[in-house]
């Protein structure tokens, strides 16, 4: 891959709340990240704020760090954007997304002189990621936005029947329960539900339950229509096929946890984070984002399925196990195949995109006024997409 794709400046952005679990392993790859692109062609920008672990502690560390290699950094610590009684959540997620880049552009003339026009801002989830999936984004050279996917191991996405034989398997493994008595307990609906409460975030049923697509409330495909958490994650068949074959797929929005972006929209001022306006859907602000350059006719928008992020360390061992497994062994996520970067891979995507027009409608899921979370089953419908400007 080539290294020099931020001799035109990038600028790599975090918001974090109580991430002390995932930082050990941001900083080590921010570091890795250094060494490949040339600590002076980027800059970090981490806003945090209201964390109640070691967050800011891990940060002060990471400050130290970047600072040795000689990395401009603005690390805000203890930020004073905490979301408010009865503020709409998107509000202030949108916020504190913005403040990471303005902070940057605050310091325009001192520590950020020469990142005000980078060429790319990467944006990090509180995610497990290699630096290596940074770079290889940054491959997509003429991408709007360029994603991987995301993926989380979660009990609550499978029907009752198959988070019984689960459970079963999980006093099986972890605490040697005979098979058959096991699978009794497991019918037992009292145990059942002890059980879900108990262990449903445990490590040792993480490392056991399937990796499920986790952004399926911003991912649409080329179509509009959403992705979802069961493999192959889009009804669109095309789009399917490319994820099988861990080929990159153009879409019509994405973030997933790691997204690299044009810098030019955001660090002009002509596109922000924002929340929904009247008439508009309650949506993501990484939604939001998407429909705000579309309408500049920033539509060029990447998904490579070769780099995967995961929220939790076990999920991450999984996968890194996977690359360290002998050619052709099984790797996870099941049924995407791992495709080793190619210089031909951006003009192998151009002419799989060709044939596709813009979207005529994306499928939208509205978050209702007061409520924090999406009911996917009830609220998401199709709505014209927006019009250039």
């Amino acid at each position: 891959m080539d290294v020099s794709v931020c001799s035109g400046k990038c600028i790599i952005v975090a918001n974090l709340y109580n991430s002390a679990e995932v930082l050990p392993n941001m900083i080590t790859q921010l570091v890795r990240l250094a060494t490949l692109l040339g600590p002076a062609n980027m800059l970090v920008s981490i806003y945090e704020s209201g964390s109640r672990d070691a967050t800011a502690e891990w940060l002060r560390l990471l400050r130290g760090v970047l600072g040795a290699l000689s990395v401009p950094c603005i690390v805000t610590a203890g930020g004073n954007l905490t979301r408010r009684a009865g503020q709409d959540r998107i509000a202030f997620l949108a916020s504190v997304r913005q403040a990471a880049v303005d902070q940057v552009l605050a310091a325009c003339g001192g520590l950020a002189e020469g990142f005000c026009s980078a060429d790319r801002i990467v944006y990090l989830n509180d995610v497990f990621f290699e630096a290596t999936d940074v770079v290889r984004l940054l491959q997509y050279r003429d991408a709007h936005v360029a994603c991987g996917l995301d993926f989380e191991p979660i009990l609550a996405e499978h029907p009752a029947p198959e988070q019984r034989r689960f459970m079963a398997l999980h006093l099986q493994q972890v605490w040697r329960v005979p098979g058959p008595l096991a699978a009794r307990l497991a019918a037992l609906t009292p145990a059942f539900r002890l059980w879900q409460k108990a262990y449903r975030r445990s490590v040792s049923l993480l490392r056991l339950l399937p990796l499920s697509f986790y952004d399926e409330w911003v991912a649409r495909d080329v179509a509009g229509g959403r992705f979802v958490r069961p493999f192959p994650y889009t009804s669109h068949g095309p789009t399917a096929q490319r994820i099988r074959s861990g080929l990159p797929f153009a879409a019509y929005c994405c973030w997933n946890g790691l997204a690299a972006l044009a810098g030019a929209p955001l660090l002009s001022g002509r596109v922000a984070f924002r929340a929904h306006r009247d008439g508009e859907c309650g949506t993501s602000e990484c939604s939001l984002l998407c429909d705000d350059l579309h309408r500049l006719g920033h539509t060029r928008v990447v998904v490579d399925p070769g780099v995967r992020v995961a929220y939790r360390a076990a999920a991450a061992e999984r996968m890194a196990a996977g690359h360290q497994a002998a050619v052709g062994a099984p790797m996870e996520p099941a049924g995407v195949a791992y495709v080793e970067w190619r210089d031909d891979l951006p003009a192998n995507l151009t002419a799989w995109r060709q044939p596709y027009g813009a979207a005529g409608a994306i499928e939208r899921c509205c978050l209702a006024p007061g409520r924090d979370a999406v009911d996917f089953k009830n609220d998401c419908a199709l709505v014209t997409v927006p019009k250039l400007r």
